[in-house]
């Protein structure tokens, strides 16, 4: 009778944390509807917002996201200063509203660029400056080093662009397990998320305070939908081994790249990413922001703007925008 009970108990908690989880990403879902516009495949559909300026257009900025966000997060802080281009903020395949487009296969980072590739040739015919954040930078690369001739240049914000110690974190490895991933997800991943978001967003603006309203402004939350956590997850596994072979092809790069990053950054190195692909990119620039960490384009937004400026009316390699001394490392 009392392994009967508590076999009841596992079971209704169980199901408890299996709805609470759904609950928490349909609140989320609610709270934050699309409200961009799509790019329709056969597989489904890439949701992107678009600004246009007031005034005349100094040319079209295209925005990549990174982990655990969507467009929101770019376009919040870096539309105010790019107000004089046309801005372009994709949702990445799983994330926001953006579809998995291939399933779990969409988490390798050259599909993803390939499915992003499709979508901005559907809305931007013209050149554009490529901005992409932390681990939207595998498939921003990729774009650079397969479509130069669509690419006016790339900057590269706290991106990961090379392979690095210690691998990914154990619970990622659940997640995206067969079976078990699901209701990892379910059980654990999305419960635990829900009571972190305030803590992970204090991590990655460390040593700054979080931006005030950032939660809500990049639309967080959205992560908290099951499918999202588990895309997020899968991408995140994927990148070790993708820019692990990629990393060598960087001396081909035929865009100007400029790599921003703070020197605080303790999610993603300066040294092994920013500053590794700014000597191997025959064009490039690296620029390092003294007491900032993972969110450079939240901490110094115009210096973004004047990378963006650069490139967008630059023809002959990059030279306005001060640099700093590029650290010695591991990818010499």
């Amino acid at each position: 009778m009392l392994i009967r009970s508590l076999l009841v108990i596992a079971v209704l908690a169980i199901a408890g944390l299996i709805l609470w989880s759904e609950w928490l990403g349909a609140q989320a879902a609610r709270r934050y509807p699309p409200t961009g516009s799509f790019v329709s495949f056969d597989s489904g559909r890439l949701h992107y917002r678009e600004r246009r300026p007031d005034g005349p257009s100094r040319g079209t900025v295209v925005l990549i996201h990174g982990a655990s966000s969507s467009h929101a997060d770019m376009l919040a802080t870096l539309g105010p200063e790019l107000a004089h281009y046309r801005l372009v903020a994709f949702d990445r395949p799983g994330h926001g509203w953006s579809d998995r487009l291939d399933g779990a296969a969409m988490a390798d980072p050259a599909r993803q660029a390939e499915a992003l590739m499709r979508g901005i040739d559907a809305v931007v015919p013209e050149r554009f400056v490529l901005v992409a954040h932390s681990l939207g930078g595998a498939a921003s690369t990729r774009m650079a080093l397969d479509h130069p001739d669509r690419l006016r240049g790339l900057v590269l914000l706290g991106a990961v662009t090379h392979p690095w110690p210690g691998g990914i974190a154990w619970y990622h490895h659940l997640t995206v397990w067969p079976v078990i991933g699901p209701l990892f997800t379910r059980l654990v991943g999305v419960p635990a998320a829900s009571n972190l978001l305030e803590s992970g967003a204090e991590s990655v603006f460390a040593p700054r305070p979080v931006t005030p309203g950032y939660l809500d402004a990049a639309q967080i939350a959205l992560l908290l939908r099951p499918a999202t956590f588990r895309a997020n997850s899968q991408d995140i596994a994927a990148t070790l081994d993708f820019v692990t072979a990629q990393a060598p092809r960087y001396r081909d790069l035929q865009v100007p790249v400029i790599a921003i990053t703070g020197d605080s950054d303790a999610i993603v190195s300066p040294v092994i990413h920013s500053a590794a692909i700014a000597r191997q990119a025959p064009q490039g620039r690296f620029v390092l922001l003294p007491g900032v960490g993972h969110m450079p384009h939240h901490a110094a937004p115009e210096i973004v703007a004047a990378a963006v400026d650069e490139l967008s009316t630059s023809r002959s390699g990059l030279a306005a925008l001060p640099a700093a001394t590029a650290p010695r490392g591991p990818y010499d």
